[in-house]
């Protein structure tokens, strides 16, 4: 039977196991994440707050396509950026046009507006990934610090994790693709 005197011990422990239980999950499973500046635009926006899924690292590889969250070593800040070349990969930029391995891909995420001055200003020069790297750009081509101006190859141990969701503004609530 329950005193008194009992209820705010009871009380203090859901609330210590709650933390607890809180922590394990930020720190391991899912954690947010707010995207500062424009270089995935029109994907994401400045400030949009996201759900990163740590997990999904130790579960499935990482692909092309998969928008993730880089921490450089000795770099204060974090990088939003999607992956478009992996291991072995030919990865190039002609007119405005990612080729990986020969092929143009399809970028359907990326800002049609846009597409006439990529093609007047983008070129890349063919580059092969090297192994257990990736090769990660901006949706915002234009605007981004990626692997072709600064971030360099990103390793695994560089991955944060994937980003998977848009919880905040509310009416951009979704699923990243």
């Amino acid at each position: 039977m329950k005193t008194k005197q009992n209820i705010p011990w009871e009380l203090i422990k859901i609330i210590a196991y709650s933390f607890t239980f809180a922590f394990i999950i930020k720190l391991f499973i899912f954690s947010p994440f707010i995207v500062e500046g424009a270089s995935m635009q029109p994907t994401l926006h400045n400030e949009d707050h996201l759900i990163v899924n740590k997990v999904a690292l130790h579960i499935s590889d990482v692909e092309r396509g998969d928008v993730i969250i880089i921490k450089k070593e000795n770099d204060p800040k974090y990088y939003v950026k999607r992956v478009v070349g992996l291991t072995g990969d030919k990865v190039e930029i002609k007119d405005g046009i990612l080729n990986v391995n020969g092929v143009p891909i399809k970028e359907d995420y990326l800002d049609k507006d846009l597409m006439a001055e990529y093609k007047k200003y983008l070129q890349y020069d063919r580059v092969t990934v090297p192994k257990n790297s990736y090769f990660v750009m901006g949706d915002n081509r234009l605007n981004s610090k990626d692997s072709r101006n600064g971030l360099d190859y990103i390793q695994n141990s560089e991955i944060v994790g994937k980003a998977q969701i848009i919880y905040y503004p509310f009416k951009r609530l979704k699923f990243i693709e």
